[in-house]
């Protein structure tokens, strides 16, 4: 059994966009309720209560104006932050450094070698980017942890993104260095953001090193498989992180409103199965999960809480069979072939 230190505030509530956005701020809380109701808390789950991000470590990423901006837009609590996805709301910018906190707190838990295993629900905010908000997203808290991780000696740093979209705002603020960053994303030319093509591998010192996976609506359990097993697995073999941070965003599971993807809790415990695997083999175990997108609120919900157990005690899976989709996906017609033309490009860009 392997403790894990979860972050969770009320205050994470507080990132409210209104009960007509798709955003719900209240998933954190039920998973919480559901952890307590099977009494995983305490003797397989610490809570660990976050303090919000100071401005120094959100200038890990963000620019002074940008964070001003956001200040000036929380006392106002009108308008957008961007070009419409991401509303303005009085104390937007409270409620956002109180989750860039989760992440930090769990981050430097599990650096520190108090726990082995992390995981912010309250996180995941992966579209920000230094002066920009987008996607819901007002600041970037896994890329502050990673610059944080750096700030403190962790050299190679990988993050897998496995949120139906693009991590843009991550891929972006990494381009040019020698962070590791794997997006998985549902791309068909006009899906949010429409970035994240195969070609798209990063600059410089980042060269080789931000690996898309763009993959065709309707991909199913049957090609994410492949995708874990023929990319994944041997790209993180290859770079032999330090440190591994997992964005488990759920909106690309079948049943997401939002999402364009047809994944189920087979595809999500395979990718986290083989991250904590890397993780053991390559950096001691150190592993952090963040959220992300997930708007169907039960299934989000269910696939963390399913997470919670695979990291604490896997033996312990089989009494939650309950929580598991029934059937398998499998990719239809001609999106199977676009898929596995994908991946074969894939494999040829990066040499695997």
């Amino acid at each position: 059994m392997e403790k894990l230190a979860l972050a969770y505030s009320d205050k994470y509530l507080d990132y409210n966009f209104g009960p007509w956005h798709p955003f719900k701020p209240h998933r954190e809380r039920q998973l919480v309720e559901l952890l307590r109701e099977h009494g995983l808390l305490s003797s397989y789950v610490d809570l660990v209560e976050p303090r919000p991000a100071s401005d120094e470590e959100l200038m890990l990423v963000h620019t002074k104006d940008y964070i001003d901006y956001v200040k000036r837009a929380s006392i106002n609590g009108v308008g957008y932050l961007d070009y419409g996805d991401t509303p303005a709301f009085r104390g937007i910018h409270e409620a956002a450094t109180i989750r860039v906190g989760g992440t930090l707190l769990v981050t430097e838990l599990v650096n520190g070698g108090k726990y082995v295993h992390g995981f912010n629900p309250g996180g995941g905010f992966h579209h920000a980017k230094p002066s920009e908000a987008a996607g819901f997203c007002v600041y970037n808290d896994i890329a502050i942890a990673v610059k944080w991780l750096r700030k403190h000696g962790i050299g190679r740093v990988a993050v897998v993104d496995i949120d139906v979209h693009h991590a843009d705002g991550t891929q972006v603020i990494f381009n040019s260095e020698d962070v590791l960053l794997v997006s998985t994303h549902g791309y068909d030319g006009q899906f949010y953001p429409g970035t994240g093509w195969i070609d798209e591998d990063g600059i410089g010192a980042g060269k080789g090193l931000k690996v898309n996976i763009p993959l065709p609506p309707h991909t199913g359990d049957d090609v994410y498989s492949m995708v874990i097993d023929e990319i994944i697995r041997p790209i993180l073999d290859r770079y032999s992180p330090e440190f591994l941070i997992l964005q488990f965003g759920v909106d690309a599971h079948t049943s997401d409103e939002l999402g364009i993807l047809d994944l189920t809790t087979e595809s999500y415990l395979k990718v986290l199965g083989t991250i904590h695997e890397m993780a053991h083999k390559h950096a001691g175990g150190r592993l952090v999960l963040t959220g992300g997108g997930g708007y169907n609120i039960w299934n989000t919900v269910k696939t963390w809480f399913l997470a919670t157990v695979f990291l604490t005690d896997p033996n312990r899976l089989s009494q939650f069979s309950n929580y598991f989709d029934q059937e398998p996906t499998r990719t239809p017609g001609r999106y199977y072939e676009e898929a596995l033309y994908i991946i074969d490009a894939v494999k040829q860009r990066f040499g695997l």
